[in-house]
């Protein structure tokens, strides 16, 4: 707040008027004066490099605001370095992951086929019981031959084949028996799984009690002969 020093002008002769009026004056213009130099001492004058950033700052922002971008500053996208580096994670977890999977599917499948391995072979006793022999075919088999099958009335004339969950089966050895010879009958269930390896293979027959892998290696899953071969 300026404070204006006053003065009372009294009533003085003529000749000592003037006097007062240039003391009043002069007191004015050393107040005024030093209320300009204390503002002049709080201003900041930008340096030329200063107003030449300024400059810059603004034309930049005007520049973007003319195209409607706005992004902020470090990040602007990847590196050559950082994508080969996210490239390569993802490329080892594809190969360590892959066969994994690939594998655990497989495994599963056959699981399957060994459960229709133990059905077959409940339903193979349970024929002898009702026959006096083993089935010759796998259609013989209620589980193999479809509801309602004419397979079930008269199996000697049915196909010896059956798909269920990617393994055909099959009655792979029949022996009626007789003499000194026991009844015998072994089913195999096959899927061929690689190229590049033998079929995957489980038995069980009429001495075993549960089912048997035959080719322990069919289901291993290899990289490089599933790509080259």
């Amino acid at each position: 707040m300026r404070v204006f020093r006053l003065y009372r002008l009294k009533k003085v002769s003529p000749y000592n008027r003037l006097p007062t009026k240039r003391m009043v004056v002069r007191e004015l213009e050393e107040f005024f004066d030093s209320v300009d130099h204390q503002e002049a001492q709080n201003v900041h004058y930008a340096s030329p490099v200063e107003d030449y950033a300024m400059i810059e700052r603004d034309n930049r922002l005007a520049e973007t605001l003319k195209r409607g971008q706005f992004h902020m500053r470090g990040k602007g996208g990847f590196t050559l370095v950082e994508l080969v580096v996210v490239v390569a994670i993802v490329a080892i977890l594809a190969v360590v992951a892959t066969p994994a999977y690939i594998n655990y599917v497989n495994r599963t499948r056959q699981g399957e086929a060994a459960s229709m391995l133990f059905t077959a072979r409940l339903e193979m006793e349970e024929f002898y019981t009702d026959n006096g022999w083993y089935a010759s075919t796998i259609k013989c088999l209620p589980s193999f031959a479809g509801i309602n099958s004419p397979c079930l009335a008269n199996c000697s004339n049915c196909a010896n084949s059956a798909t269920v969950h990617n393994y055909t089966f099959h009655v792979s050895q029949n022996i009626p028996g007789g003499g000194a010879t026991l009844p015998y009958y072994q089913i195999a269930a096959t899927r061929q799984i690689y190229s590049y390896a033998a079929a995957d293979m489980l038995t069980i027959s009429a001495t075993t009690d549960t089912p048997i892998v035959q080719n322990t290696n069919a289901l291993k899953f290899s990289v490089f002969q599933w790509i080259f071969q």
